[in-house]
């Protein structure tokens, strides 16, 4: 299983060199496919990163030339300390374990998913400028913890937050007393 990151555009031609070709059905990781964009704060390059499974954000700072090479391991932990900072308790075996062979493609098209980075891209504009925000972290983890619809942005019928649909994933797959995950094939 791979964790697939499709990048847009503008963060394609940042990375040109890790992007790897699309295969089609490859099988993808228990969180799915994720997508990815580049954002600039104070002329400082930041990534988002969004799953569409479970609108979970995250939000890497401060992205230079020299965190490529190690771009992986950044990931993996910046999203075990996003998960400990949402109340998800996940150790850092477990999160690169779900995590399992990250790799980076093009664009794969997703409007859905593009329309709701838009969304998020415009909660951080507003919230930078204000004062009750003071780091794209405490952003991130308001991010996490708004609310949107299962059922799409047109109905309000099955409301929940980013946070609890990551948590139901993770429970499903982390044993909370054990250091490695439980295998997927023994959950059925």
């Amino acid at each position: 299983m791979s964790t697939h990151i499709h990048v847009s555009k503008k963060l394609e031609k940042l990375i040109k060199k890790h992007i790897t070709p699309s295969v089609g059905d490859e099988n993808t990781a228990i969180l799915g496919k994720w997508n990815a964009m580049v954002f600039y704060v104070n002329r400082r390059k930041n990534w988002l990163l969004y799953n569409p499974k479970t609108h979970y954000c995250l939000i890497l700072e401060n992205i230079t030339a020299k965190d490529l090479p190690n771009i992986r391991e950044k990931i993996s932990q910046e999203l075990q300390l996003q998960l400990t900072v949402d109340g998800i308790n996940a150790t850092q075996e477990q999160v690169n374990w779900l995590l399992d062979e990250i790799s980076f493609h093009s664009t794969d098209g997703d409007r859905s998913a593009l329309g709701y980075m838009n969304q998020i891209m415009f909660t951080l504009e507003c919230h930078l400028d204000g004062d009750l925000y003071h780091s794209l972290a405490q952003i991130n983890t308001f991010l996490n913890d708004s609310i949107f619809s299962l059922d799409g942005a047109s109905k309000y019928t099955n409301l929940t937050k980013p946070r609890k649909e990551m948590e139901k994933i993770l429970k499903n797959y982390l044993a909370s007393g054990q250091e490695n995950p439980i295998d997927p094939s023994h959950l059925n």
